[in-house]
């Protein structure tokens, strides 16, 4: 038996609801639009445990400890693996990024998560110590 909705006189059929979670997110009447810095935040997710390389690059919170030998050198080699990534699954919005820009966005989901090379630096028994200024 079809459920139907009764309008004025007249019957017509109800729209049944999708049975999938993609068919239901299809019938979405606004698609959300995602940032740069959410497509950075689900690529380095994804990166976090898949990628060894990825998470050494963004180890170091001093230049000495760098693989390159430099927290900025470092930061672009974790840039283009994430851009690499992007590429190698179609996350257009981020596959011709320029890597400046996908480090500064990678630096923003960073501190999301009180991750960043600054932050980790100046930690200590878990609670951050505030720089004397000469970030010796």
């Amino acid at each position: 038996m079809e459920d139907t909705t009764n309008i004025g006189d007249r019957s017509v059929p109800s729209i049944p609801l999708p049975r999938t979670r993609v068919e239901f997110e299809k019938r979405r009447s606004v698609q959300p639009r995602l940032t740069l810095n959410d497509h950075i935040n689900a690529i380095h997710s994804e990166l976090w445990e898949q990628d060894e390389n990825y998470m050494e690059y963004l180890d170091a919170v001093y230049d000495s400890e760098a693989v390159e030998g430099s927290l900025a050198a470092d930061n672009i080699k974790a840039a283009e693996v994430i851009r690499e990534y992007a590429k190698d699954n179609g996350v257009k919005a981020i596959s011709n990024k320029k890597l400046a820009t996908i480090v500064k966005s990678l630096n923003v989901v960073l501190r999301r998560y009180h991750a960043s090379r600054k932050e980790r630096a100046t930690t200590l028994e878990g609670k951050v110590v505030p720089s004397n200024g000469n970030d010796e």
